[in-house]
This record gives structure tokens, sequence and C-alpha cells, in this order.
């Protein structure tokens, strides 16, 4: 049943239903303990706990790629109707959590073959530790993620507290977070173009490829400094969590995009030359090499 795609999906909701009901319980049961977004801290481990736990019944870490673009909206969602608050600032905020959201996730099935297939990079960090195999996908591949994100979600939690307006500052960070989808939206639909026609040994440097490396991770980077300046646009005074869209941009250039390049450069030598004159993240004209006289 886990090789086809339908019954895979069926399946995934079913996953992701749960995880949502046992993350309102926690969160129903932590509320009258704890004030602020701690609650929704509690929720969300624990509904990442649950897609874990079906993670390993599937034998699939897969399972939890699409949470990353799914808890946030709900996250936001949940925050206006504990607060009651639906201004235009939490609408504004809400309908870019969505189209960010939406995007992604169908990003995510439409290369998704189902629970026969797992990503290579959960793979390949199962066979270089299979006795820590369980430690490192729930601490590295499930709540290391959901941690980040959470951080990321604290700006728009200040948006639902006490975005009682819209700013110049505010309009400034959706526009970010919009271009950032655009961005994404755009590397992807490239990105599917040149697999259709791929041949051994070719790496992808048109579109947006041609001025950054990583176009789609660059989108998802500005996506969350866009949230964060909505957030500064409300509460100026709390420009703290910066830090958030900070851990954000350092795990991709750190973690996810080494581990990117090294995989391809092992199957594409000339991937070699393309780092020399392409960006790395930030879109910008690409060097020229000159050719010896």
């Amino acid at each position: 049943m886990l090789n086809k795609k339908s019954a895979s999906l069926w399946l995934m909701a079913l996953m992701y239903l749960t995880a949502f009901a046992v993350g309102f319980l926690v969160y129903g049961w932590c509320d009258a303990f704890f004030t602020g977004f701690w609650p929704m801290l509690a929720a969300d481990a624990a509904a990442t706990i649950v897609v874990w736990l079906f993670g390993l019944a599937v034998k699939n870490a897969s399972a939890y790629d699409p949470y990353w673009s799914v808890a946030p909206a709900v996250m936001a969602g949940a925050w206006m109707l504990m607060a009651e608050k639906l201004g235009t600032a939490q609408v504004l905020l809400l309908s870019a959590l969505v189209i960010w959201g939406v995007r992604l996730t169908a990003n995510f099935v439409t290369g998704w073959t189902g629970f026969a297939h797992q990503d290579w990079r959960y793979g390949m960090l199962k066979e270089k530790n299979p006795k820590l195999w369980w430690v490192t996908n729930l601490m590295g591949i499930n709540l290391f993620p959901t941690l980040i994100v959470f951080a990321c979600m604290i700006p728009a939690y200040y948006i639902v507290e006490y975005g009682d307006r819209v700013t110049m500052l505010g309009v400034l960070g959706l526009l970010m977070c919009l271009t950032a989808v655009f961005f994404q939206m755009t590397a992807d639909a490239e990105m599917r173009k040149f697999r259709a026609g791929k041949k051994p040994g070719e790496h992808i440097e048109t579109g947006l490829w041609r001025l950054s490396r990583h176009p789609n991770y660059f989108g998802e980077v500005l996506f969350w400094w866009g949230v964060w300046v909505m957030q500064m646009g409300a509460v100026p005074e709390i420009w703290m969590t910066a830090m958030a869209p900070v851990a954000m941009t350092g795990m991709f250039i750190f973690i996810s995009i080494p581990m990117m390049e090294t995989h391809i450069a092992e199957k594409c030598p000339a991937y070699a030359d393309y780092q020399k004159r392409v960006s790395m993240l930030v879109p910008m004209p690409a060097e020229k090499i000159r050719q010896p006289e």
C-alpha cells in the first residue's frame, strides 16, 4: 500500500490530523499553567513527536517533511482565535503564511512518490550511524527544524498580539514574503524543467540558478526575514526576535547548503567551477571566468 502515492497521501493526512489533535490537547493543558507563546511551543513539540513516531512506524523519516510548511499557518490561526484578533495586520500575516505554506506543501507533494521513497539525506545520516539513528531522526530531522521554525514564528505571535495597525514597515515585510514565494515558485519550476531533461553529470545553471546556487533556499530565508520585518512594524521595541531569522539563515548556510553541495559535487565534477562563479545564497550576477589566451 505504501508504494502507492495516493494511499501514502491519505496516511500522511491521517498522521497530521492525529498530530495536530494531540497538539491541541497539549496546548489546552499547558495554557492553564503558562502564558505567552509557551503553550504553543509545547503543542508544537508534542505534534512533532507524534509525526516522528508515525515516521518510525512507516520506516520513513520523510513523514516529517510537510510539517515545516503546514504548522506555521495552523499556529498563527490558533493564536488569532485565542486572542480574538483578526485585524488587517493579522489577516496579512496569515495570508502570507498560507500562500507560503501552500506553495511549499504543493512542491513537496508534486515531487514525492510515497512512503516507498525517503529523502537521500535521511538515508545518508542513517548509514553514518545506524545505532543512533532514532536519536538523529528525533533530534536532528524532526525537533531541530521544528524549533527553528517556531523561533521564526515568535515575531508572528507579536504581530497577532500587538499588530493593531498596518505600518509601512509592515507592508515592506509583506512584500518581502511575497517576493520570497515568487523566488521559490520560479526556482522550483526551473528545477523541475531541468530534471525532466537532465543528463548524467549535469547541474542546473539557468534562470535564477545563474544568480544563486540555491535560489529556493534564498526564498525561504527571505520569507522569515519578511515576517520579522512585519513584526518590527507592529512592535519595533522587541527587535531581539531577529535572532530567529538569523538562526534560520545560519542553518541553511552551515548545514543544508554544504550537505547538498557535497552531494552534487560527488556526481558532477563541473559543479566546482559553478561554485566559484555563482553566489551561494543571495542572487547576484555571476563572475566571468577568464579564458587562457
